[in-house]
This record gives structure tokens, C-alpha cells and sequence, in this order.
């Protein structure tokens, strides 16, 4: 059997694809990105491969480039696929955050394949606009169980998968390269084709020009005649040596007017409507102009449940490949006759390629349109046609202008890929203050704080008026919150405040203004400044969600858990675009996370950290993923996952390295400290802490963090014997102990360590024991407490209260088990046999103390297992006489019979009795 031209020397990557398929048939998710450059063969591939699968359900969804301007273009598409449905039937709204639109898909993917494995292929991923890549991203890192494979395929599989969130490698995910041909390949595909053989030589030159790409191999094909290969020298001649002119060859082939529907095809974007392709190329004989282009393979019908028939160029790549080898007048001709047929947005996109050079009118109407987003909350689509203004405007101030606000949406939205693809075009501009603030900007997608902030300092001091100066200053505080400058932060956010109008700009200054007098006075203090939120978090207004963020965080800080997860929640849910303080909106779902750990649910915490790092993958940058690894760690090492808790640490500490701020160093001292204690390493939760507690540099974010740090360092010190300085961290502890039960706890648990390294056990189960009597007030903190009911019942043991030390750390270690804190129940376990043998002593001593001498001359006998004969004889009395003592007995010291008075004495006859 002749293998197909299209599938030679594809042989392995079939067998790849077969292999993922078989694994996801087992449960197990698998994610493929095929990647290869533009006409290799990769949608080919991937038909070939889905073709011969059965028992899959099958969806397939493939980007076009007339909709990358378009938030959610091929999602909606992909669920109009899932659902069966009309286009605008539940359609995903362009403002909608990541989560819900993955949640959508979800939900659509969960009916389509009912009980079936699924294949879902996503064709041309290089041309689904950014939203749509980072909701799939996280669909499939959800979907990690689910019975799944998805293929990507792209030309450009860095970007793709750097907005999908698949940077990193991890279980589950494949890259298969498609490569070029082989020179022997290249023969047999060429042979394949009926091509007449070739020469050595002249097949060498070939496959060194084509790179054994199937699309140029096929370019050289003659159309009409013998088949053969033209030309001679394909680098020479009336080939030129580029995919634009091969293609444009290609085309040309074909009659005009087939040639003429091909171009427009290439320039309207594919799958392309029938009536609007009719419409732009004026044929009134194009059913018949498309026939060759399906006959020859160039194009292909595409089904559609709507009636309207489309068309569609083979390969996406094939259509970039296309549209660069139509001579520049024709292809402006093209866009604007497409223009002319098409509504906004597509029409945008048409109009700005038409423009000879700059056009005016076109420049006005793009304004018009930003307006008019802007108006309706769309500063994403708004960004899109500040883009387009910044090339057409015939003004190059106004281009200028245009560019800079583009950088500056795509960045407040999370966009900082996009955003930091115009770099180069934003450092041409010219200097000035909004040039500050976007490089500023760019600054912070990169993760680099410090470089932002002296951006954005000039651009504060540059600009002249005052809502301009009074954004700078708002987003100049927030960067100095994530560098610890608490007095400056105040003063920026409080200009902010004094100089706009815009409630946006105003509720994330004071939102900063807050939190940067949390570090400057402590979280409490600073709760004071949000008095005028309104206490249901769900009545918040939409520009006070920054502010709300800012409630749940120091709420959660000051051991207010309930309020804080409240106030937080809802934060995630609502979170609208262009909150530039929320930085992705990490730190809502790493607070809620911690509240969770303090309150025991640490399944649920384990959740929103893999929430937030599924978020992250798609919207973050470094330093969000430092702190996301760090509460990992954290989570990790209290779980007693030690190998996990490293690799998360060193996955910290190497993004903590690339960054110019304290922020995420802060969080991996904290959670170094943390995997320490959880392994009873005391002198390494004292090191990093104390000497991170004592540089400048982080004393003012320690001061919002007391909560989080200083039980932990408070009973590291009693450990290790410095009472002093863990009597100072109770002090600490107890000026929160009104806003919540978890400073109350914290501060008695430490209190009662200093006491014990002290040697007054008297004292030390007092402090103790009013640890455990502080109401649950803002949520139970169920570790800590659990912690302290564990040391509780070692000095209980210690004391000789060993009933009551039992009572105790089965209760607590209850309760570890139920979190999967590992470690920490097992200590409790330890003490737990410690108490058994106290008990058993106890109630031994107690027994022998209640004998007269007679019965404990028999008890001492029955001990090392003699009969009542044995020892009537050895005592020179009767049998009835032992028995008599030995009913004395029973009762005696939980005494009942024979096995428990001979268990009892063995217990004592160690200790000599």
C-alpha cells in the first residue's frame, strides 16, 4: 500500500499521538502542541491521526486571524461547536475573567463527551486571540483527571504556550515538532506526487531550499504538463528563493478569476462566509471560481449547521503565505473591498490595512470606537484600536499617544505579553512623561518593581495635569507597597486621591493608601481606613473591589478568618478588568489560601493555590509564581511532603533571584521557616526570621505579617531556650488578640513555651490552658490551636496528669489527621505512647498502694505467672486462702481479674517494685 504524500516521513509522529490517545482513553489528561513552521503538514497530521481514532468524541475548533482582535472569538466558536448552537447563544462577554469563561468550557466539554474519551483539536492556535488561548489554558489544567487529549497546533508554539500557561514542562503536556523531510523523504514524497524522477544532485538542492517543507515541494510541482519539477535552481530563476513568491507561484496556476477568490480568501481570513466573500470579490460565477480550489486542494467546504456555506484555505500557515505574495496595491484593494462588507470590529482590522499610509478619517473613527468601549467597560478591544490609531493617524504626536494608552490597557488587563511587544515601538517614542509611565508599565510585566517604580516617579513629576500625575501616583504606590517604601507609598496614594476624578483611579489609590499604612502601623491600624466599605462584601461598589481586596488581606492578617474569606471571595468573583493593583488578581486567592490553612481546611486551601496557579500560568509573571511556590512549600512541608517542599522551595528561590524587590524574598524566608518548624528544626525557623526581621528592608512588611511569623519564631526561641525573646513575640501577638481568636491562641501557645523553657510547668499550663479557653471569635484557628493542645498534653505528661494529657492529644491529633498535617499528628502520636505508659505506671502504683502485705505477696507471684498451687505452696498456705486474696484484689485499681492484676504488676516491675 503507497503511503499517502502527505504522510510520509510522518510515520513517528502518528505513533506519538496514538500513544497520548491510549493514555487519555486510561484517565489520564494529555495536552499535544505540534508545532512547525508554515505549510509543514501539521493540520494534515492531526486529521490523519483523529481520522483512524474510534471510540473518541471528537471537537475542533481553528483560529482565524480576522478574529484575534476579538476577546473570546474562539471560545465562543469552540462552545457553539460543543453546544450545537447558533452563534450568540450564550456567548462568553468579552469583559468576563478567565475562571468563568474556563468554567464555561468546562461545563460544555463535560456534556459533549458525555461517558467517551474526548480528542479536542485546536487548529492554527496562533490565531485565537489572547483570551480565548488563556481560558483554554486553564480548562486543560484543570482537567487533569478527565479522560482527554487536546491537540495544539501552531506555527508559533513559544507564544502559544506562554499564553496558554504551558511555559514550564509538567506531566501531561507534549511538544511534538514537526520537521521538514529528509532528503529521502523529500524523493519519496516528490515520487508520491507522480513527480518524473529527479537527479541526485537536482533533489539535493531542493530539499536544501525547501527545507523538505511539503508546502514548497509542492510549489514546485508543474500544474500542467509532464510532472516535473520547476525550476531548474529553485534559489535562481523564475522561483525566487522565498515561501511568498513559491506560494504566490502556487496561486497563480490556478485560472484568474479561482486565483482572484484564493487572494481574497487569504485577506478576508478563513473559514470565510460564502455571501461575504461573493460580496467582496463582486464575482457573480464564484461557485464555479472555487471549484479548482477544492478539486486541486487548495481550499475546502467547511459544514455549518447555519446554513450558510464557508470556505476554507487547508492550512492557516498557507493563508500568511498567501496574503505576503499579493502585490501591495492589489491587497489593499482587497481589504478595503472587504471593509466595505463587514461590520466592526472585523472591519477595523481591513481599514487599517488598506491605509496607503495615514488616513484621518479612519484614525476618528477608531477614537470614536475607543470612546465608545471605554464607555462600556471594554479597555481590552479599546486597547486593540488604540493599536490601530497608532499606525494610521497622520498625526505622529497622536501616534505617539495612541501607542503609549495601548501599553498602558493591555498592562492593566493582564495582558503583558501583548503589552511588551510594542516595547521596542514605545522606547522609539518620543521622551516624556506618558513614555515614563509605559515603560513604567512594561517594567512591571516584566516583574521588575524596582525599574518600574523609577519610571513611574518620572512620569508622576513629568505630567502636568492633574488626573494624569494623580494615575502615575497611584500606580507609582503600588509599586512601592511591593518594595516595602510604606511613608512613600502614603504619599503617592494620598496625591492620588487629592488630584482625580476618575473613581477607578481613586479606589486603587485608596486601596494602597491603606495597605501602605498597614506597613507602617500594622494591619489593624490600618483597617481603619476602610470604614466606609460597606459591611456585605457583595455591596461593595465595582471601583472599591481593590479596597475590598485590601479588607479581606488584613482582615485575614489579624486573624479575622471568616470576614477575610467573605470579603475575598468575592473579590474573585468580581474582579474586573483594568484593576491594575490586584497584579492578575493573585493576591485575593493566595489570602483566601491562608486563611484557609489557619482554619483547617487545607483541602480547600490546596484548591485556590491550584487556582491561582492555573491563573498564574496564564495572566502571571516571576515574582507571582515565587509567592505562589512559597505557599506551597508552606502547605507542603506541614503536610510532611518534604521532596514536594524543596523542589517548591528552589522553585522560589530561583524566581526570587530574578527579581529587583523584597516582596517575593519576604515570602520565601517565611515559608523556609515554615517547612523548618514543621520538622521541629528550630534553629532554622530562627535564622532566616530573625535576621530578616532585623533588616530595614522588610521590617515594615514583617509588621503586616506578625500573624504569620511570630508564633512560629516565638516558640522556636522557647524551644531552644530563650524565653526573653519569645516572651517579647507574645507582647506582639497580644495587641491583635481583640480582632480574633488566632492571635489570642498564638499568643498564649508562646507565652506558654517561654514558661516551660523556664522550668515553671505550673505556669506553662496555665498559658496553655487560656489558649485553649479563647473563644473561636472570626473563625476557629484550628492549627494553631490543634498545635498548642498537642504541647498542651506533653507537659500535661510531664506533670503526671496522664489521663488528661491523653484526652488532649487525642483530640488534637483528631484534628491533624482531618487537615493532613502528617508531621504533626505523628508527634502527637508519640506522645500518645508516652501517656500509655505513664497511665499504665499510675494506675499500677496506685494498685500496689491499696494491697496489704499478704495480697502483695500473692500479686507478686500471679506477676510472674505462677498458679494459685504454686503459690499456696510456695506461701505455705491454702488454695482457698489465695483465692480469698485474690478476690480482695479485684476492684482494687481497676483490678478485675487475674490477666489485669498480673499486667499491673509487670507494669511496676521495672521500676523495682
Amino acid at each position: 500500500m503507497t503511503t499517502a504524500p502527505a504522510l510520509i516521513g510522518r510515520t513517528e509522529h502518528l505513533h506519538r499521538l496514538s500513544e497520548l490517545a491510549r493514555q487519555a482513553e486510561r484517565g489520564e489528561r494529555q495536552v499535544a502542541f505540534v508545532s512547525g513552521p508554515v505549510g509543514i503538514g501539521k493540520t494534515t497530521l492531526v486529521e490523519a491521526f483523529a481520522a483512524g481514532l474510534t471510540g473518541f468524541r471528537q471537537a475542533r475548533v481553528a483560529g482565524t486571524p480576522g478574529e484575534r482582535l476579538i476577546e473570546y472569538a474562539a471560545l465562543n466558536r469552540l462552545l457553539q461547536v460543543l453546544r450545537g448552537r447558533q452563534r450568540g447563544a450564550d456567548e462568553i462577554a468579552t469583559n468576563c475573567t478567565v475562571l468563568t469563561a474556563g468554567g464555561a468550557v468546562i461545563a460544555a466539554l463535560d456534556d459533549f463527551k458525555g461517558g467517551r474519551p474526548l480528542v479536542l483539536v485546536l487548529d492554527d492556535a496562533h490565531h485565537f486571540d489572547a483570551s480565548s488561548l488563556q481560558a483554554l489554558g486553564f480548562v486543560l489544567l484543570r482537567m487533569t483527571g478527565d479522560r482527554m487529549l487536546a491537540v495544539v497546533n501552531t506555527e508559533h508554539v513559544l507564544e502559544t504556550r506562554r499564553e496558554m500557561g504551558f511555559v514550564r514542562d509538567r506531566p501531561g503536556v507534549t511538544q511534538i515538532d514537526v520537521g521538514g523531510l529528509t532528503g529521502a523523504e523529500t524523493r519519496d514524497f516528490l515520487t508520491a506526487l507522480g513527480v518524473v524522477p529527479v537527479s541526485p544532485s537536482r533533489l539535493a538542492v531542493v530539499h536544501r531550499w525547501s527545507a523538505g517543507n511539503p508546502l514548497y515541494l509542492r510549489a514546485l510541482v508543474r500544474p500542467d504538463g509532464p510532472q516535473e519539477l520547476l525550476p531548474e535552481n529553485p534559489a535562481h530563476g523564475s522561483v525566487p528563493p522565498s515561501l511568498t513568491q513559491i506560494v504566490q507561484d502556487w496561486a497563480g496556476t490556478f485560472p484568474a478569476d479561482s486565483a482572484r477568490a484564493l487572494e481574497a480568501l487569504a485577506v478576508l481570513g478563513t473559514p470565510a462566509d460564502l455571501l461575504v466573500l461573493q460580496r467582496m470579490t463582486g464575482s457573480s460565477t464564484l461557485p464555479e471560481d472555487i471549484e479548482p480550489l477544492i478539486t486541486e486542494g487548495a481550499a475546502a467546504w467547511v459544514p455549518s449547521k447555519s446554513g450558510h456555506d464557508r470556505i476554507t484555505l487547508i492550512h492557516r500557515g498557507q493563508q500568511d503565505a498567501l496574503y505576503a505574495g499579493i502585490p501591495l496595491s492589489r491587497r489593499k484593494r482587497l481589504h478595503r473591498a472587504a471593509a466595505a462588507v463587514l461590520d466592526p470590529p472585523e472591519r477595523w482590522r481591513h481599514e487599517i490595512a488598506a491605509t496607503e499610509k495615514h488616513d484621518r478619517t479612519l484614525a476618528r473613527q477608531l477614537r470614536a470606537a475607543v470612546r465608545a468601549e471605554l464607555a462600556q467597560g471594554e479597555s481590552s478591544r479599546a486597547s486593540q484600536y488604540l493599536l490601530g490609531i497608532s499606525e494610521v493617524d497622520p498625526d505622529a504626536a497622536a501616534r505617539s499617544t495612541a501607542l503609549l494608552r495601548a501599553v498602558r490597557l493591555l498592562v492593566v488587563n493582564g495582558h503583558y505579553q501583548a503589552a511588551l511587544a510594542q516595547a521596542s515601538r514605545v522606547l522609539a517614542t518620543a521622551a516624556g512623561p506618558d513614555r515614563a509611565e509605559a515603560l513604567g508599565l512594561l517594567e512591571l510585566s516584566r516583574g521588575r518593581e524596582a525599574a518600574a517604580a523609577e519610571y513611574l516617579v518620572t512620569a508622576w513629576h513629568g505630567y502636568g495635569g492633574e488626573e494624569d500625575a494623580a494615575r502615575a501616583a497611584m500606580e507609582l504606590s503600588i509599586m512601592q507597597i511591593s518594595l516595602g517604601l510604606g511613608r512613600q507609598a502614603v504619599q503617592t496614594a494620598q496625591f492620588a486621591v487629592a488630584h482625580s476624578s476618575d473613581p477607578s483611579v481613586i479606589g486603587q489609590a485608596q486601596a494602597s493608601l491603606t495597605f501602605a499604612s498597614a506597613l507602617l502601623s500594622g494591619p489593624a491600624e490600618a483597617l481603619l481606613h476602610l470604614s466606609h466599605l460597606r459591611e456585605n462584601p457583595a455591596d461593595v461598589s465595582v471601583h472599591d473591589l481593590s479596597s475590598l481586596a485590601v479588607r479581606g488581606a488584613l482582615r485575614g492578617l489579624t486573624g479575622q478568618l471568616h470576614a477575610a474569606l467573605g470579603d475575598l471571595t468575592v473579590v474573585s468573583r468580581r474582579r474586573p478588568p483594568g484593576h491594575l493593583a490586584q497584579h492578575g488578581g493573585f493576591a485575593a486567592g493566595v489570602h483566601a489560601a491562608s486563611c484557609l490553612i489557619l482554619l483547617g481546611g487545607w483541602a480547600e486551601a490546596d484548591r485556590m493555590l491550584s487556582l491561582a496557579f492555573d491563573e498564574a500560568q496564564t495572566l502571571g509573571r516571576g515574582a507571582d509564581f515565587a509567592t505562589l511556590h512559597c505557599f506551597s512549600a508552606w502547605l507542603a512541608g506541614f503536610q510532611g511532603r518534604w521532596s514536594t517542599a524543596q523542589d517548591e522551595l528552589a522553585e522560589a528561590r530561583t524566581l526570587v533571584a530574578a527579581s529587583d524587590c523584597s516582596a517575593p524574598y519576604f515570602h520565601l524566608v517565611q515559608a523556609t521557616a515554615a517547612v523548618a518548624f514543621a520538622r521541629q528544626d528550630w534553629l532554622g525557623v530562627i535564622d532566616p526570621l530573625a535576621r530578616m526581621l532585623d533588616e530595614p528592608a522588610h521590617r515594615a512588611r514583617a509588621r503586616v505579617y506578625w500573624l504569620w511569623n511570630l508564633p512560629m519564631l516565638g516558640v522556636a526561641h522557647a524551644r531552644r531556650g530563650d524565653a526573653d525573646s519569645a516572651d517579647e513575640v507574645a507582647s506582639v501577638l497580644e495587641r491583635l488578640t481583640s480582632y480574633g481568636a488566632a492571635a489570642g491562641v498564638s499568643a498564649a501557645w508562646v507565652r506558654g513555651h517561654a514558661s516551660a523553657a523556664r522550668h515553671d510547668l505550673h505556669a506553662a499550663l496555665r498559658h496553655l490552658r487560656d489558649g485553649l479557653a479563647v473563644s473561636s471569635a472570626g473563625g476557629e484557628p484550628l492549627l494553631i490551636r490543634s498545635m498548642l493542645r498537642c504541647d498542651y498534653g506533653r507537659f500535661l505528661i510531664e506533670s503526671g496528669q496522664g489521663d488528661e494529657a491523653a484526652r488532649q492529644l487525642t483530640q488534637a491529633a483528631g484534628a491533624l489527621r482531618e487537615m493532613g498535617a502528617a508531621p504533626l499528628e505523628a508527634e502527637c502520636e508519640r506522645l500518645l505512647e508516652q501517656t500509655d505508659r505513664a497511665v499504665k505506671a499510675s494506675r499500677a502504683e496506685s494498685f500496689w498502694a491499696v494491697l496489704t502485705d499478704r495480697e502483695r505477696d500473692v500479686a507478686k507471684l500471679i506477676g510472674q505467672g505462677w498458679t494459685n498451687k504454686e503459690i499456696a505452696e510456695e506461701l505455705f498456705v491454702t488454695t482457698k486462702t489465695v483465692e480469698f486474696h485474690l478476690r480482695n484484689m479485684y476492684g482494687k485499681g481497676e483490678a478485675e481479674n487475674r490477666r489485669q492484676v498480673r499486667d499491673l504488676v509487670q507494669t511496676l516491675t521495672p521500676a523495682g517494685a
